[in-house]
């Protein structure tokens, strides 16, 4: 059974991928520029950025959904 579910949509129809608890889920948005990754996994979200196009970048974000919150909220 899915506990994640992710979702993305380009210049055609939406696509969509399931991961389980124990595999968690990986998206990767690309450019030219640098590419965001985005892991869930064990109720936890890691994000990543890369100034290319690896799966695999900085580590700048690790923790729970209210923590990301949080951050981006300036604590409030």
């Amino acid at each position: 059974m899915a506990t994640y579910y992710g979702q993305i949509k380009g210049n055609r129809s939406i696509a969509t991928r399931t991961g389980t608890a124990s595999s968690g889920i990986t998206a990767s948005v690309q450019s030219w520029n640098g590419s965001v990754i985005t892991r869930l996994h064990d109720n936890k979200i890691e994000i990543e950025i890369s100034k290319d196009s690896s799966f695999r970048g900085k580590l700048v974000f690790y923790g729970t959904l209210e923590e990301l919150e949080n951050k981006l909220m300036g604590g409030k």
